[in-house]
């Protein structure tokens, strides 16, 4: 009888560990993120915690904008390009160039071509 009673607070008590541990999971991959931009962009914490939530309302949206099947590929397209803008936007008021070239990748970078290189290019 004793036997049983411990054996069922032991499930109980790892039942609980579990769960709490599961509840955690949201936080534990903010803390990442927020760590992962502290130390690639070497900033201190504020920085790093604004570029993580810039990053992440970012990703929130997109995801929104890709789940909504009443848009066309077009409109999606459209309001990514949108999104990604906002996000480069906020990123370069916060970040200096060298920070933002750690985090923007060259493809959603802006391109700024002199009108020289288009004009030999097209010749």
């Amino acid at each position: 009888m004793k036997k049983i009673r411990i054996s069922t607070a032991l499930v109980a008590i790892m039942a609980t560990f579990t769960s709490m541990s599961y509840g955690q999971q949201p936080d534990s991959i903010k803390r990442r993120a927020f760590n992962y931009y502290r130390h690639l962009l070497k900033t201190d914490t504020a920085t790093a915690r604004q570029v993580s939530e810039i990053q992440g309302l970012y990703k929130q949206a997109v995801s929104q904008v890709t789940g909504n099947l009443s848009l066309t590929e077009a409109q999606r397209r459209i309001a990514i390009d949108s999104l990604l803008s906002e996000k480069n936007r906020k990123l370069e008021q916060l970040l200096p160039e060298s920070q933002r070239s750690l985090i923007i990748p060259t493809t959603e970078r802006k391109r700024t071509w002199k009108r020289d290189t288009i004009t030999k290019v097209n010749r």
